[in-house]
C-alpha cells in the first residue's frame, strides 16, 4: 500500500515540523501513530517503522523535536525528555484534528529519547489533556524508571503499553531489567504493560547501517561510559512487524 507524503507544522509552545504519512487505500477515517525519534535526532528508523504502519493501513507522524530548538542532538544536545511532551501532545492534537485519522485510535512509538517522552505520557501525571490509546516504548533507558527522580512508572493511563528492550542494550547492562520493573508495579499498572525483550539485540538495534560507540552518562545504570549501537536486521524485521500487531490490536476500531 502506497501513502501521500506531507510536511506539516506541530503545534505547540514551539511549532516543529514533522514528516506525515497517509495511506492512500480509500478509507475515509484510519488508526495513527505517532512516531519520537531518539538522542541523535530524526532517522531512517523512524521510516522504517512508518513504511510497515503505513502498508497496515496506519496514518504516521513523525516531528523533529531537534530543528526548531536547534539542537545537536547526542547526549550532550538533547533536551529533559519532560520538556518534549509538548511535542507528543502537539502531535496527537494534529491528527485528532486531521480528517483522516480517527481521533480515538492514536497511539505513539518512542526510540531511546523519544521511548522516555513515551513512558512518560503512559502516567496520569503527564498524559496531557487528552491521553494516547497505546504506547510503544522502545528501550527507554529502562534502568532510569522508579530509580531516577521525575521517572516514576505509576498510575499508568488505561491504555496498552508493550516495553520493547534488546538484551545486550548497555544502558541496562541486564536483560531482565524490564520484567523486574514491571514485578515491582502495583498490580492495576502491571496488567497494561507487556514486554519483549529481543535476544542478540544493542541498543539501536533497528537503526539501519549503525555500528557505533557513543558516550553517555546514562549508560550502563548511570555510571556512564561507551555504550555499543547496533543495528541487527532480523532484529529490525521482528520489530516492525511486533509494533505492526500491536498497534492493529491495540487501537482496533470498536
Amino acid at each position: 500500500m502506497t501513502a501521500s507524503l506531507h510536511y506539516v507544522v506541530v503545534p505547540g509552545a514551539l511549532p516543529v515540523a514533522a514528516r506525515l504519512r497517509v495511506p492512500t487505500d480509500g478509507r475515509d477515517k484510519h488508526p495513527a501513530v505517532i512516531l519520537l525519534h531518539g538522542s541523535a535526532g530524526p532517522s531512517a528508523r523512524e521510516g522504517g517503522y512508518a513504511d510497515a504502519l503505513n502498508a497496515a493501513g496506519f496514518v504516521t507522524l513523525e516531528p523533529d523535536m531537534w530543528a526548531a530548538r536547534n539542537f545537536r542532538g547526542g547526549a550532550e544536545g538533547r533536551p529533559r525528555p519532560h520538556d518534549a511532551l509538548a511535542d507528543l501532545h502537539g502531535a496527537r492534537a494534529l491528527l485528532a484534528a486531521h480528517p483522516a485519522v480517527d481521533a480515538a485510535r492514536i497511539g505513539v512509538a518512542g526510540f531511546s529519547f523519544g521511548g522516555v517522552v513515551a513512558l512518560l505520557a503512559a502516567t496520569k501525571p503527564f498524559a496531557g489533556p487528552a491521553p494516547l490509546a497505546a504506547f510503544l516504548p522502545v528501550y527507554p533507558a529502562t534502568w532510569i524508571w522508579n530509580r531516577a527522580p521525575g521517572f516514576e512508572l505509576k498510575d499508568v493511563v488505561d491504555a496498552p503499553i508493550l516495553l520493547m528492550t534488546g538484551a545486550l542494550d548497555q544502558y541496562d547492562d541486564d536483560p531482565e531489567i524490564s520484567a523486574k520493573l514491571v514485578a515491582g508495579l502495583a498490580d492495576a499498572d502491571r496488567a497494561r504493560i507487556a514486554l519483549k525483550v529481543m535476544p542478540d539485540s544493542h541498543h539501536g538495534f533497528d537503526m539501519p547501517g549503525i555500528d557505533v560507540a557513543v558516550n553517555d552518562p546514562f549508560g550502563h545504570q548511570g555510571q556512564g561510559g561507551s555504550v555499543i549501537m547496533r543495528h541487527n536486521p532480523e532484529t529490525t524485521h521482528a520489530a516492525h512487524a511486533l509494533a505492526v500487531d500491536f498497534f492493529a490490536k491495540s487501537l482496533e476500531a470498536k
